[in-house]
């Protein structure tokens, strides 16, 4: 998991796009959260010791919070749904507090043994 300094030029397209939906920022953060099955839990549990130190802005401060755009794939696609995606109140939907109790729950469903 790293924050990027945006220096691969296809994640270099996709930033010069975004950057264009925040004319008035003079930096645009991003998360990038590595892939790797099951293996979510490590960057889970990492997510979730960075929104517990963040929550210094508040007990309501979550990493979607921080970043104004997100980047994964495959597990680390469903990290960021889970952090990113809005409740009713468009507040996201999960803390990162969370995610380590659902792969440990759903885990065995969604990564099948071959």
């Amino acid at each position: 998991m790293v924050a990027s300094s945006l220096r691969c030029p296809e994640v270099q397209m996709f930033y010069l796009g975004a950057h264009k939906n925040f004319p008035d920022k003079e930096l645009v953060t991003v998360l990038s959260i590595d892939s790797g099955g099951v293996r979510g839990i490590i960057q889970a549990k990492i997510l979730a010791f960075l929104e517990e130190k963040l929550q210094l802005d508040g007990p309501d401060a979550r990493i979607a919070d921080y970043f104004d755009v997100v980047a994964s794939t495959s597990t680390g696609g469903l990290l960021m749904a889970m952090i990113t995606g809005p409740d009713k109140n468009g507040r996201p939907l999960f803390a990162a507090k969370d995610l380590v109790p659902f792969y440990v729950e759903h885990s065995p469903k969604i990564f099948l043994q071959k």
